[in-house]
């Protein structure tokens, strides 16, 4: 087990999907577009807590810090709590309003359209928060999720300070950084992960900083994902149900698999497996990763050379308690 600090958000995430699809809506000048929507959720998200959910229900030691506004109410606490999340590195700012908050629609191809208010995101002394919460809890690695550019710059150079190695996802956050900022921050990250538009963007503002990190991996949707040399098809889905989380719960098999000594590839594959199974659940208990129906990587399950990385599948548990995994594991469909 390895203590793993996630840097980024908690959000309200509010899910809505769109039985049409996006590209078939009317084309006119200016964007004053009203759909009917066939569905809305309220669900318990935010990058930085999806991953940590997925990282806790794998075996990791997640520990999250992220901060929070007046309306972090006692049902995400409740929720959080029941789940067994550590919450030390939660901070209420008295004053701050709302939370990060997520609206996601969902067109009936899986295409989305995201608006995210990113909350008190910004404070005056993140960086010295950081920095004594990292002195305190010790991390063994760290995930810089989705943020402000100027918290994920502050976040790698206390990273870097403190020899801790970590994982940048800059994520559609990208979208709002400057050049300058985008640069900077691929410059300072040890390993970076995007999707092809983010790679994309990163390659157009800032091309040579891409050689500063020890590896890049790139998503391609249900192209899979590359690193270098090295290409891994996604994993096909029995059913698509929900594409909302698969890139946080990529990043959750990739990162457990990595830490557990996996090499590249079937840490990717690991990642391509936590995605399709989040892909093939729908609702707010499938706001996070890999492990309610698969656990991925766990000890035994990988061969001695680490060549192959096994899912073993697993059933619901009704009572919300992590849920046992059934005898016969099963190879997941991007195992050889």
């Amino acid at each position: 087990m390895s203590r793993v600090l996630v840097t980024g958000t908690l959000a309200i995430d509010y899910v809505a999907d769109y039985g049409g699809r996006f590209s078939q809506l009317p084309r006119h000048p200016g964007v004053n577009l009203s759909i009917q929507l066939d569905r809305i959720g309220r669900r318990f998200g935010g990058c930085a807590m999806n991953i940590a959910y997925g990282l806790h229900r794998l075996g990791q030691d997640a520990v999250p810090f992220v901060f929070v506004g007046d309306d972090y109410g006692e049902d995400y606490r409740n929720h959080l709590k029941s789940l067994g999340i550590d919450r030390s590195g939660i901070t209420r700012r008295s004053g701050a309003g709302y939370s990060s908050h997520a609206f996601v629609f969902t067109d009936a191809g899986g295409n989305q359209f995201t608006g995210f208010f990113p909350g008190p995101a910004r404070v005056s002394d993140f960086v010295q928060r950081l920095t004594d919460f990292v002195a305190e809890r010790t991390p063994d690695y760290a995930v810089l999720a989705p943020d402000i550019a100027v918290n994920m710059i502050d976040a790698a150079r206390v990273m870097r300070t403190h020899g801790i190695p970590f994982l940048c996802d800059p994520g559609q956050g990208l979208t709002d950084f400057s050049a300058p900022e985008t640069g900077e921050l691929i410059g300072l990250s040890d390993a970076l992960i995007v999707n092809q538009y983010e790679f994309e963007t990163v390659k157009s503002r800032s091309e040579s900083q891409l050689r500063s990190p020890e590896y890049v991996v790139v998503t391609t949707g249900d192209s899979g994902s590359w690193c270098g040399d090295i290409v891994v098809p996604a994993v096909p889905a029995k059913a698509v149900k929900d594409p909302t989380g698969c890139g946080d719960a990529y990043r959750t098999g990739f990162v457990d698999a990595h830490l557990r000594g996996a090499g590249m590839r079937d840490a990717m594959r690991a990642g391509a497996c936590a995605a399709t199974i989040n892909i093939e659940m729908k609702g707010r208990r499938r706001t996070t990763s890999a492990t309610t129906p698969h656990v991925i990587s766990r000890p035994g399950t990988m061969r001695p050379n680490g060549s192959r990385i096994i899912c073993a599948e697993m059933t619901e548990s009704a009572s919300g308690r992590p849920p046992k995994p059934r005898a016969e594991p099963r190879g997941c469909a991007s195992c050889p």
